[in-house]
């Protein structure tokens, strides 16, 4: 969890350095780099949640944190009702991305307007 959230920092910074220099699109090694980076989230908040649930075994068992402690308090409703929300939230977020990311593409980087691009109409 902590190496993923130290290489996303080192993306991110490296990202801003080159940027903020212009050199950005000659950095094919960082391009590569962000390209596999983009699962490391979802590593770290699962790998986060694997060492906080493991983390609290061992203490349950020695009688040092109360097992009332230990377990969740919340209904098996309220479970399934967050459940959902977070399921419904996050298929919103992927319809939205999977649309912009197939509009963005049929349009073509001749939509950025950069003027590196031989299909650009100059106007």
């Amino acid at each position: 969890m902590v190496a993923c959230g130290f290489t996303m920092l080192f993306i991110f910074a490296m990202s801003f350095y080159y940027c903020a220099t212009r050199v950005a699109d000659q950095k094919r090694w960082l391009m590569r780099l962000a390209v596999w980076s983009i699962p490391l989230p979802w590593i770290a908040a699962e790998t986060g949640w694997f060492v906080a649930e493991y983390g609290r075994q061992p203490w349950t068992i020695a009688g040092v944190l109360p097992t009332h402690l230990s377990v969740s308090s919340i209904s098996s409703g309220q479970l399934w009702f967050s459940l959902s929300g977070f399921a419904l939230f996050y298929t919103v977020l992927l319809v939205i991305e999977l649309y912009l990311m197939f509009k963005y593409v049929r349009l073509g980087p001749s939509s950025l307007h950069t003027g590196r691009y031989h299909l650009e109409t100059h106007h």
